[in-house]
């Protein structure tokens, strides 16, 4: 297994993006459930809405290493609710992993928008109120890029679900200006989530 998880984790940082000056990245949390926060979350299911299969458990395994580290139970997506290219995963699917794990949060990161040298834009941020309409919505952008030019940014939201009422728990915007290599994007998405979910209480305090 550990091969397997360092042949994928290598696959993806040699996926690279072209390196550029002026790396940035930053985070833009877009809500937070004020009755949750303090609260820890103790098991979560990871999934990243990814069409690159191999790019997609590298992401998940980053946040379970990281979220593992902090105290929190987390199982990935990629081990238990593998995909083809073009396919997506069922609630149904979903929700019979949570029940056999008892997971009580599901984290899902989608790509919402990406810029190779153009002007970026996209629709005002949308607001699910369930866990599937998140992960639904973002199969509009499955395909990491391939960047040739010479500025990227990259955009992607993370959104956590409390799986009893399947509404969400906190989210946010991870923006990511002219990443050198898709192993540093992945890193700076998972430190963005995990500093804003510890300063908000979801994260079990160091004993």
């Amino acid at each position: 297994m550990r091969k397997i998880e360092t042949t994928l984790f290598m696959a993806a940082l040699a996926f690279a993006i072209v390196a550029c000056s002026g790396s940035s990245a930053r985070m833009i949390p877009n809500h937070i459930e004020e009755t949750h926060v303090g609260r820890p979350i103790k098991d979560v299911l990871i999934i990243a809405v990814l069409d690159n299969q191999e790019i997609r458990a590298v992401l998940e395994k980053h946040f379970q290493d990281w979220l593992k580290v902090k105290g929190v139970d987390a199982i990935v997506s990629a081990d238990l609710l593998p995909m083809n290219a073009g396919t997506k995963l069922e609630k149904e699917a979903i929700a019979a992993v949570v029940d056999k794990y008892e997971n009580d949060t599901i984290l899902i990161t989608r790509l919402v928008g990406m810029e190779e040298s153009e002007v970026f834009s996209r629709d005002r941020p949308q607001y699910f109120f369930n866990y599937y309409g998140f992960y639904n919505y973002g199969l509009a952008y499955v395909t990491w890029p391939t960047v040739y030019g010479e500025k990227v940014k990259l955009s992607l939201e993370t959104a956590l679900y409390d799986v009893e009422t399947e509404s969400p728990i906190w989210a946010g915007e991870s923006q990511l200006k002219n990443p050198k290599t898709t192993g540093q994007a992945i890193g700076q998405v998972v430190d963005l989530v995990m500093k804003e979910l510890g300063k908000n209480g979801l994260l079990p305090k160091a004993p």
